[in-house]
């Protein structure tokens, strides 16, 4: 196994606190921090190794090293510790390849990215960033490569070609990666769907762009946006419960109409995660299609009557 030298340039100190992991975690597949003996005191949204992040706090790094193959140079505990004693005293940063034990019994193969963690002057620990080496490529989809509308394409990207936004696939992949971190902290989620199913065929690539431009400005960083489908955007909320999620679908409602094309329509369903209810992620995508369908239901009937309908509905999902 073969791992690149040390660095001899400091990195640079990311934001305070822990929201450098949210962030991370977007770009990386596991974002983490350890002590300076490189045991695991924090983790990105989600699972560490496919394992619930809780039970792999205070866990070392360097026991989860596997035996390399045939062809690559194993890397020893005993060698991966002094590495991590030499960036907390020398304050340098390390790039390599690792080999790691997973909760199926399998390993896999991983480029590490490992960065002194500096706290009033001095390294209490690391920071670090994997990335499977294992699993394909990700590709964006080209509008301009003769099949524009390949819905196997489209399903299998990380971003939707039209907003910009987390692809309805990885959208669902983001949102899992919050729960174990949630329920560890024992706060709620809320998912939010934004549909305008409503708006004739025409507008809804128009109506879809301008929706998720919206949404950029007046959505936390730590929130998470997603293209569902032809009219339906996501939007996840960490630390928020039913009232709040409903709160935020009604300003939806009334507000969002007027900066759209064609004045579109906004109904919204809400669904609410609680902390140790073992709800995954999609159960909780499931709750907020169905909540959706009931708003639209309620919209349809507001507006029948109406010679120009305007009104959006919102629902929150309820467990019977």
């Amino acid at each position: 196994m073969t791992s690149s030298p040390l660095s001899l340039s400091a990195p640079l100190a990311p934001a305070p606190g822990h929201s450098w992991l949210a962030v991370a975690a977007m770009l990386a597949d596991l974002a983490f921090e350890t002590d300076p003996m490189g045991r695991f005191t924090g983790f990105g949204p989600g699972k560490a190794l496919g394992q619930p992040a809780a039970t792999l706090l205070g866990v070392e790094l360097a026991t989860l090293l596997a035996g390399g193959t045939a062809e690559e140079e194993d890397l020893s505990a005993t060698q991966f510790r002094s590495i991590i004693t030499t960036i907390c005293t020398e304050c340098v940063a390390w790039h390599g390849k690792v080999r790691l034990a997973q909760l199926s019994g399998g390993t896999a193969f991983f480029r590490l990215s490992l960065a002194p963690r500096i706290s009033g002057g001095a390294v209490i620990g690391t920071y670090g960033l994997l990335f499977d080496m294992e699993t394909p490529e990700l590709t964006l989809p080209d509008r301009h490569a003769g099949r524009p509308d390949d819905p196997a394409l489209i399903r299998h990207t990380m971003l939707d070609a039209e907003t910009g936004l987390w692809s309805h696939r990885t959208f669902g992949e983001e949102v899992a990666r919050r729960l174990d971190r949630l329920d560890v902290e024992e706060q709620p989620g809320t998912l939010l769907y934004l549909g305008f199913s409503r708006s004739g065929a025409k507008f809804r690539s128009a109506v879809a762009i301008r929706l998720a431009e919206e949404l950029r400005d007046i959505v936390r960083p730590t929130d998470l946006l997603g293209r569902i489908d032809e009219t339906t955007i996501g939007l996840w909320c960490d630390n928020m419960d039913h009232l709040t999620g409903g709160e935020r679908a009604a300003k939806f409602c009334t507000t969002l109409p007027a900066l759209l094309p064609e004045r579109a329509i906004i109904t919204v369903g809400v669904a609410p995660r609680w902390s140790g209810s073992g709800d995954d992620a999609s159960s909780v995508l499931e709750h907020a299609a169905v909540a959706l369908r009931l708003a639209d239901m309620a919209a349809e009937r507001v507006n029948a009557s109406n010679d120009n309908p305007t009104a959006g509905a919102w629902r929150v999902w309820q467990r019977d």
